[in-house]
């Protein structure tokens, strides 16, 4: 009976760090038979903060969501570009977004997705998230059931 395929977790906030890690998680797919998951969380903080009123958060989120998905299409294509013929039907490249808890969304994937393991970058450039990223990295570890590589 064949082992069931690999698949690595890729987290990303599209920022430049996030750009290595995707490149360093497609490398381990390559090498080690993987298929790779591309999660990105949508974090609503202005809308609810600023303004407080519902329909604002609901319209952030829905555009929030749009360009999530669309980024997440980008980042797939320019993933796919990366691999040769042969590579490109054996690796599968999936993406999901949501706007669930960081850390319980990422165990939940884990489990959900029999994750070999998670590949992040090891913080991003904006300093609210630096510090939102950060502290869920502690728990996820703890976690999530799997390695956790954090790339610089």
């Amino acid at each position: 009976m064949m082992a069931p395929k690999k698949t690595i977790l890729l987290l990303t906030d599209f920022s430049k760090r996030a750009e290595h890690a995707a490149d360093f998680a497609l490398e381990l797919a390559k090498n080690n038979h993987a298929n790779l998951l591309i999660y990105n969380s949508i974090i609503s903080i202005g809308a609810s903060v600023i303004t407080g009123e519902r329909w604002s958060v609901e319209s952030e989120i829905t555009e929030m969501t749009a360009k999530s998905t669309s980024r997440l299409s980008l980042l797939t294509t320019y993933l796919k570009a990366k691999l040769t013929t042969s590579q490109q039907s054996a690796i599968q490249i999936t993406c999901k977004n949501g706007t669930g808890p960081v850390v319980e969304t990422i165990i939940e994937l884990v489990a959900e997705n029999k994750i070999w393991m998670v590949v992040m970058g090891n913080h991003v450039e904006n300093a609210i998230a630096i510090t939102y990223f950060d502290g869920n990295i502690p728990p996820v570890m703890n976690n999530c059931g799997c390695p956790l590589l954090l790339v610089p």
